[in-house]
């Protein structure tokens, strides 16, 4: 069976794709306003609703506008070097969790952060060989788009076109919106959820292990 980890609140305990914004906003300040209320709505919302991944793509695409496909390769290296590196933002124990599987052949990191990124940062903290499903973006003169944004249901989605006999042993999540992606594993540990994603695991009756 395969073992399954989500990214950001479990592999990497900060998000990285906001991370890569807010080391653009560093050098486009005056977006800080319109993407503060597009943060703030999706903050607000449901992680199990349409509307937070709405406005999160929105905040992407705002901040990254006009960027070129190697401008975003350079700003999303050097963030996955510093995410890296960070002190606290690597918990050991899920890292090797992640390797003993990946050395097995049965690993498998799910996100919703673009996929170049979170490639990045897989390798910069020694996790070579996983299966790989995450967001993509198409580039344009006007900066990158969303081509897909592996959240929710897609992420069930995702998996179910590479593993359609495969199931789930273990599951590492930290998020609600992967409640689609939970159904369909055997055993489930929540990692530092919030107490709204502790509540919504709880409220489907699917039974998970708690780490903090």
């Amino acid at each position: 069976m395969i073992t399954v980890f989500d990214l950001d609140g479990v592999l990497s305990r900060s998000d990285t794709m906001a991370t890569l914004v807010f080391a653009r906003l560093r050098a486009r300040p005056w977006l800080v306003f319109p993407i503060g209320v597009l943060s703030a709505v999706a903050a607000l919302a449901s992680a199990e609703g349409a509307l937070r991944p709405r406005c999160n793509r929105a905040v992407v695409h705002v901040a990254l506008r006009g960027m070129s496909e190697d401008e975003y390769r350079g700003l999303a290296t050097r963030t996955a070097g510093r995410l890296a590196s960070r002190p606290g933002n690597v918990t050991a124990e899920i890292v090797d969790a992640a390797r003993a599987a990946s050395d097995a052949g049965a690993c498998l990191v799910t996100t919703a952060t673009e996929k170049f990124l979170a490639q990045r940062f897989l390798a910069d903290i020694g996790l070579h060989g996983a299966e790989v499903h995450a967001s993509e973006f198409v580039f344009s003169p006007a900066g990158p788009r969303f081509r897909t944004h592996n959240v929710g249901q897609r992420k069930a989605f995702a998996f179910r076109a590479a593993h359609p006999t495969g199931r789930i042993g273990r599951f590492y999540t930290d998020s609600a919106s992967d409640l689609p992606l939970a159904e369909l594993a055997r055993d489930i540990v929540l990692v530092g959820p919030s107490p709204r994603s502790a509540t919504a695991f709880t409220r489907t009756g699917i039974r998970f292990r708690r780490v903090d």
